[in-house]
């Protein structure tokens, strides 16, 4: 599940910031190599939650540094 989310993280969150997704993998540092905004995040969390009908803690993914980190997160929390 997590590699699904992973992909799915990068794809929406280059949608957001209006850049191809090759250019992002989940190594890409949230924080500093795209400076995601929290408004960003939120927008893109709310998306996971419409689609897989789960609530997901914002506060939880503010710990994560890179993609790969806000997947697991977002895996774990839609998994239950």
């Amino acid at each position: 599940m997590k590699e699904e989310i992973e992909k799915k993280l990068i794809e929406k969150t280059a949608k957001v910031l209006g850049v191809d997704a090759s250019t992002l993998s989940g190594d890409t540092n949230i924080k500093t190599d795209i400076d995601l905004k929290s408004l960003e995040m939120a927008g893109i969390i709310s998306q996971f939650e419409e689609e897989y009908d789960c609530y997901i803690k914002y506060t939880e993914l503010m710990h994560a540094n890179t993609i790969s980190e806000s997947a697991e997160i977002i895996a774990k929390q839609i998994e239950g």
